[in-house]
């Protein structure tokens, strides 16, 4: 799946910098490559995956945790340090505009900020859909107008299943043990999903929703079958937008 990621993400460099720093604020500092957030210093340090993986050029993707108060943490880092939202992904990662040049100290000052809670990375290959202009035409290109009410809890239910599907084809989730460092998969089966509640998204196009689930979900790590897993309970976010077609689908 595209948009499906580690949870630990190695972070990759983007040194060059311009003749001139770019301003920050009270909070953050640019010094000749180096990032000064909070009083910490954030140097530019290569990295072997550069090579590897292409970057996004003065973008970070901010990726909070699925946990009560992560996604409001990091947007607020966003506004305190001067940053720019520009979009995110189904998964609710944020794509955020900082100076050229400063991508990884940016990545790496969100990640030990509260590692907890946010990691981030500048691999393009993870970069989240940006979000539409509030101004956009409430119709489809069909010509279908976008309905005013809120995704159905049929859709909200059958878009979640479709989620989880697209993790089982992109045959499970990477992620990596953050106090060994040891690499992993996990794997997942959707037993049942019902929707809880659905919101408009702010500044955003009409038709794009974020509706929360209440999921029966087993898990497993590695080699093995999810399906033969105790269900437990778990509350998640789904993204949802009216496309073109006439249909709710993922954002």
């Amino acid at each position: 799946m595209r948009r499906v990621a580690s949870l630990a993400l190695g972070l990759a460099l983007l040194a060059g910098c311009g003749d001139a720093d770019p301003p920050g604020n009270d909070v953050v500092d640019y010094d000749g490559g180096v990032l000064r957030v909070d009083g910490q210093d954030y140097r530019p340090e290569p990295d072997p995956e550069d090579k590897i993986y292409p970057i996004l050029p003065g973008r970070v993707v901010v990726q909070p945790r699925r946990v009560p108060g992560a996604e409001a943490m990091a947007l607020a880092w966003v506004e305190r340090y001067g940053l720019t939202l520009e979009g995110r992904s189904a998964e609710g990662w944020l794509l955020v505009k900082v100076p050229e040049g400063y991508e990884r100290q940016w990545a790496s000052a969100f990640s030990m900020a509260n590692p907890a809670n946010v990691s981030a990375t500048i691999d393009l290959k993870f970069s989240p859909t940006a979000a539409l202009p509030s101004d956009a035409p409430a119709t489809s290109s069909t010509g279908a107008p976008v309905p005013d009410a809120e995704p159905s809890a049929a859709d909200v239910r059958r878009l979640a299943f479709e989620t989880y599907q697209r993790l089982e084809d992109a045959g499970g989730l990477p992620v990596t043990l953050t106090a060994t460092d040891t690499p992993g998969l996990i794997r997942a089966k959707l037993f049942d999903a019902r929707k809880e509640s659905c919101r408009r998204l702010p500044q955003t196009a009409p038709g794009h929703w974020e509706c929360t689930a209440d999921l029966q979900l087993a898990l497993c790590n590695g080699d093995c079958d999810p399906s033969r897993e105790r269900p437990l309970p778990k509350s998640e976010r789904i993204f949802i937008r009216w496309d073109a077609a006439g249909r709710w689908v993922l954002d």
